[in-house]
């Protein structure tokens, strides 16, 4: 009969399907250095300062993703802690420019700096320094499109010079993600590797070699560059790089059309203080920790993570959790 081969068929069909339907495991948290709780434990709402004084020193010796992103929960608590009475003092503005320091977006950055500059006008960048203000290109922003048009023509040794001059890899790192890159990161790593690799190891960018035994003495098209030195760029990594070097050259005129290329239309964001509570998922609500997470009650407690890996709920001694929710 033909029964038993049909299903048997029909279940090698179905079979990775219902292995490949199982739920992952959720992933385990980074842990936190041993000096890093205690610390915690002893943060108080009362005191906003020690919030942003103890982020700074787990930004500064951070190892981990998990350590990064306490830092940034420690700014925005001090951040919120200090303005909730409508007062704000210097730790407010600082925490924004914390935030700043910690970001890989230009337009995160801008954003934080903007806030800051809102909450206390002497955070603000001098109208010298402003790229609004029609002012000389700055050294640096001059020597990285110098930097990079050299890159582009595989002068690899003047490129290597030229980002070694002060300032230089800062601009890489705050405007590289013009480059086409996700990361500001991976633009400065590539701009150094195409350095490496030039000039050309046979002709030195000489574009042809020497025939050896000729007379009179004739020359050859280099074989490695073919007489044309440099990275071989595609056509969205040349116009990547000429809106880098007009941004850095104040070369986006006041057109719509012209700031439309160098940001894709990303829409203007107003600086509101009280976005960026929820810009960084945080709950000023609980500004506690307690047992390895943050909670809304120096008495609160907090319970083991879900084997469903949905996020814990913490509720305060005494507290009945409801059901929950659709």
């Amino acid at each position: 009969m033909k029964i038993v081969p049909t299903i048997v068929a029909t279940w090698t069909l179905i079979a990775p399907c219902v292995v490949a339907a199982q739920p992952e495991q959720p992933a385990q948290p980074e842990p936190l250095p041993a000096w890093i709780s205690p610390r915690l434990t002893a943060l108080s709402p009362g005191d906003p300062s020690a919030y942003f004084l103890l982020g700074e020193e787990v930004a500064d010796e951070s190892q981990s993703r998990a350590e990064e992103e306490l830092a940034r929960h420690l700014f925005g608590l001090a951040f919120e802690l200090d303005r909730r009475d409508g007062t704000p003092s210097w730790i407010a503005p600082s925490s924004c420019l914390a935030l700043a320091s910690l970001s890989r977006l230009e337009s995160d950055q801008r954003w934080l700096r903007a806030l800051a500059s809102r909450m206390d006008s002497s955070y603000a960048a001098p109208a010298w320094q402003s790229e609004s203000s029609g002012g000389a290109v700055s050294d640096a922003a001059f020597t990285a499109a110098e930097a990079i048009g050299e890159v582009r023509a595989g002068n690899g040794l003047r490129a290597r010079d030229l980002l070694q001059t002060p300032g230089v890899r800062e601009i890489f790192l705050r405007y590289g993600q013009l480059l086409g890159f996700s990361a500001a990161t991976g633009a400065l790593w590539q701009v150094e590797q195409w350095a490496s690799e030039w000039p050309c190891r046979e002709c030195g960018n000489e574009r042809v070699v020497f025939r050896p035994n000729t007379d009179p003495p004739s020359y050859r098209e280099c074989y490695t560059c073919r007489g044309n030195p440099g990275p071989r760029l595609t056509q969205g990594q040349l116009v990547s790089q000429l809106r880098f070097e007009s941004r850095l050259l104040h070369g986006i005129s006041r057109s719509w059309g012209a700031q439309l290329s160098l940001d894709y239309g990303a829409p203007l964001r107003e600086a509101a203080p009280e976005e960026l509570a929820s810009v960084l998922g945080i709950d000023i609500n609980a500004p506690y920790w307690r047992d390895g997470g943050w909670v809304n009650s120096p008495d609160a407690t907090k319970p083991a993570q879900p084997a469903d890996g949905s996020a814990p709920t913490v509720s305060a001694p005494g507290q009945e959790r409801g059901p929950p929710t659709e």
